[in-house]
């Protein structure tokens, strides 16, 4: 099957709006190569399940693409056209499983030695692209808080040290009531900017009930997931095992596997208003490495996540103890959530985490009026990044949380 042949049965088992979505642009898809086409499908199929701001970008990729002239249009394709596929490769469903071509495409690509073309291809229809689709900045500034430390009575761990270029340095911040501090000030903008998916809560043990839906606040926890990520190791060493007895466990077999499963093949239930949350949640377990056993790798990864397709405005990370560390066979098979924990080793995780959930914060629109603040809970220390905060300094100033949100803000 090719592009040409594609008609508004093809995409009958697509989720209702992704359905819709393809019939909707079926004249451009038929005129996409396939050496891209898939890739796209990839998002369509998932459509669903994406978050506003992925939604609209795919309507206006969609939109731009068909506003162009036809020779403008041949002219972005072509050099994907020229990329040669062997004849099997229409033996895989690319419609339906076209993840599983595209992983299959990246091995054909080296095989035949077209990867430098292809990937010259794609960043010139990235380039191209990136010019219109430009997200705009949010209309208040986005605001980060990470914790870090939870557990930990003291330590000699240099805190901070790769954040304290960029921001203030406090040193002296009375640490009483500083979590509630925060919860309340998440709440407020959430309640002044009421949007869905745009101010999110994870927290690396049980999120605190005073920040949550109510609020118009998306929570995730690892304690609510744990038992659905040891429901996926089952799932996957199930997998492997069936497929070892078939030698078909390789790489590719093990991520479209992974790749497939749905909230329901994990259990995790819940209504159609969480849908998009539920399958979010999914995607961290599934494609997450380490996700599903540390609690710190769990809330660095769903804040870069959740920044990346969701692109909040406001964002609280609250690391916690993860469990000691163990021979690998061990980890993958025991419950995290009754083994021993290492709050030292979980600081310093917590501590890279969170000059990484910066970095993520900075690749995001409007990343030069964005604010960004870490604090060693229940402690003294805490380190604010704001444009109106002088770089690089320090304050041994008795101060509290409220005034360093004010400052800040």
């Amino acid at each position: 099957m090719q592009p040409h042949d594609l008609r508004s049965a093809s995409f009958s088992h697509y989720p209702p709006q992704g359905r819709a979505f393809a019939v909707k642009h079926l004249v451009l898809l038929r005129q996409i190569p396939l050496v891209l086409l898939p890739i796209l499908l990839r998002v369509i199929i998932e459509y669903d399940w994406c978050f506003p701001v992925e939604q609209r970008t795919l309507i206006r990729q969609f939109d731009y693409l068909e506003s162009l002239q036809a020779s403008s249009l041949a002219s972005l394709m072509d050099p994907f056209a020229a990329v040669r596929l062997p004849s099997e490769v229409n033996k895989i469903d690319w419609v339906n499983n076209p993840q599983q071509f595209s992983e299959q495409l990246s091995a054909l690509l080296w095989s035949t030695q077209q990867i430098d073309d292809y990937r010259k291809a794609a960043s010139q229809y990235q380039a191209q692209l990136e010019q219109v689709l430009a997200e705009k900045p949010p209309v208040i500034p986005r605001f980060t808080v990470v914790v870090v430390g939870q557990g930990v009575s003291q330590s000699n761990v240099s805190l901070f040290r790769l954040l304290r270029p960029h921001g203030a340095l406090f040193t002296n911040a009375e640490p009483g009531g500083g979590m509630e501090t925060l919860i309340r000030f998440v709440n407020e903008r959430a309640q002044k900017r009421p949007e869905k998916y745009a101010h999110w809560y994870i927290d690396g043990r049980h999120a605190d009930a005073s920040c949550g839906a109510r609020q118009g606040i998306t929570v995730t926890s690892y304690n609510e997931l744990a038992p659905f990520a040891l429901k996926e190791l089952t799932l996957m060493e199930d997998f492997i095992e069936r497929a070892g007895k078939t030698a078909s466990a390789g790489p590719e077999a093990a991520q479209s596997f992974m790749a497939a499963l749905s909230p329901t093949d994990l259990g995790l239930h819940g209504s159609s208003d969480d849908a998009v949350l539920r399958h979010f949640e999914v995607k961290l377990l599934t494609e997450g490495a380490g996700t599903q056993v540390f609690s710190t790798t769990f809330v660095q990864w769903a804040a870069r996540e959740a920044m990346r397709r969701a692109q909040p405005i406001t964002m609280l990370a609250r690391f916690a103890p993860r469990q000691r560390m163990a021979p690998m066979n061990e980890l993958l098979k025991r419950d995290p959530l009754t083994q021993q924990t290492d709050p030292e080793g979980s600081l310093v995780d917590a501590d890279m985490g969170a000059y990484y959930t910066w970095i993520n914060q900075g690749r995001l629109p409007g990343a030069d009026r964005a604010r960004f603040l870490a604090w060693f809970e229940g402690h003294r220390l805490a380190i604010a990044i704001a444009p109106d905060l002088p770089r690089g300094t320090t304050s041994d100033v008795s101060t509290s949380m409220t005034k360093i949100l004010e400052w800040m803000s």
